[in-house]
């Protein structure tokens, strides 16, 4: 049995501190968001509170941990595999430049959850080459940008569908589209063989987070 079901890869939220508005709660927007349809989130803490001790980062997340665990919704770290090793978190998504995907499972252990970020054809072969070492380090893979951006500085260029498409053709592993993902483009996606789209504005940056979810699910369908 997988780890993470691709069903739970439909709608992803992936946010922080950064991301909320002036007087909107982590806790609030990540109910609300759940709410509208959000099938798992990844905490991506780029605030102060990201170089802070262990037990500073930990007091931050363990309130939206406990409500997504109630709520029967993955919860994933972005990262920072020491908090989420701390935090009991059901995984982490790593990126080219953090922790080996090898190592982090080997800190986490066989029942996390495992994402890595791949966008280019030297980062599919970096996963090629992972994969035929141990199958099962990955559990799935985040790809992007799909379109400009301007959440993520250092995202790099838009691939389009059909840079995503080129990039995971071939590939086992359950693949989500993010980077400048709306309502309005999420469509232009269903050429690819994604199981389903992360966001990060197309639901924070909204007044009703709870509708802008049901929204992106609704042009998904």
């Amino acid at each position: 049995m997988p780890r993470l079901p691709e069903s739970a890869l439909r709608l992803y939220l992936v946010f922080g501190p950064q991301d909320l508005a002036a007087e909107q709660s982590a806790l609030d927007l990540l109910e609300q968001a759940i709410a509208g349809g959000v099938t798992c989130v990844q905490w991506r803490d780029k605030s102060e509170i990201a170089d802070a001790p262990l037990p500073v980062r930990l007091a931050a997340v363990q309130p939206l941990h406990h409500r997504a665990k109630a709520l029967k919704v993955p919860f994933l770290i972005n990262d920072d595999v020491e908090l989420a090793l701390a935090l009991d978190a059901d995984g982490v998504h790593l990126g080219q430049d953090d922790m080996d995907p090898a190592k982090a499972r080997q800190r986490l252990g066989a029942g996390a959850i495992i994402g890595w970020s791949v966008g280019t054809a030297q980062e599919r072969a970096r996963l090629d080459k992972l994969l035929i070492s141990d199958s099962e380090v990955v559990d799935y893979i985040g790809v992007g940008p799909a379109f400009p951006t301007g959440t993520k500085a250092d995202a790099g260029a838009a691939l389009g569908a059909a840079g995503i498409a080129t990039i995971i053709d071939g590939v086992s592993l359950p693949t989500v589209a993010i980077g400048g993902i709306n309502k309005n483009n999420c469509a232009l996606l269903k050429t690819t063989k994604i199981v389903g789209i992360a966001v990060v504005s197309a639901i924070t940056g909204q007044t009703d987070p709870k509708h802008a979810a049901r929204q992106l699910l609704n042009a998904m369908n």
